[in-house]
């Protein structure tokens, strides 16, 4: 579960092409090979234990800890509010300065084990980046909102556990992680957290 890498590319396909000309399926998903480690696949679906209110996106494989990330449902993804994360044995932590003005100030702080990580949008918002000090996993989009490829780069040495995160985030909606997105997306996730006030 250690394994590491200098940096390695690799790309993760949706399992419904045919869905990309329309609204995803319900349970979208998308699988591949990590190098080294073997396969994978990442998949939305309800969140065990939780009412209708929150989405489940989980990521399980060969070689790489199994992750589990749910939250308040926005259409069939979990927003990063109650947020409920686990990777491997280690409970997670995610918070968020919601006044953030930069993309690095609005980043999600996401504490895993004796990690501490941030994950942020990038330069464009079909990139995402998981940064932890020495390493950034940076996934491309083909298409921010119906995206049939999840292009993966690590920068520095990554393993299982950085693998597993950086993927999971995938399926987790933080369009608002950006100025642009938190306007756009703002109406819309109010709804979404109907929940919280009851």
């Amino acid at each position: 579960m250690n394994t590491s890498y200098g940096s390695a590319d690799f790309t993760l396909h949706h399992t419904d092409p045919g869905g990309g000309g329309r609204l995803l399926t319900p349970a979208p998903s998308w699988t591949g090979s990590v190098p080294g480690l073997g396969g994978v696949e990442l998949r939305y679906g309800p969140a065990p234990g939780r009412s209708d209110a929150f989405a489940q996106f989980s990521v399980v494989g060969e070689g790489i800890p199994a992750g589990v990330f749910s939250g308040i449902k926005y259409g069939h993804a979990p927003l990063p509010s109650r947020a409920r994360l686990q990777v491997g044995p280690h409970t997670g932590a995610v918070s968020r300065f919601r006044s953030g003005l930069t993309r690095d100030q609005r980043a999600l702080r996401v504490r895993l084990g004796e990690r501490a990580y941030r994950y942020r949008q990038g330069p464009d918002k079909r990139v995402h980046e998981l940064l932890r000090p020495g390493l950034v996993v940076r996934v491309t989009r083909d298409d921010w909102y119906r995206p049939l490829t999840l292009a993966v780069r690590t920068e520095g040495h990554a393993d299982a556990l950085d693998l597993s995160l950086a993927l999971l985030l995938q399926g987790v909606y933080t369009r608002h992680l950006s100025q642009g997105g938190r306007w756009f997306s703002l109406p819309f996730r109010i709804l979404n957290r109907m929940p919280d006030v009851f």
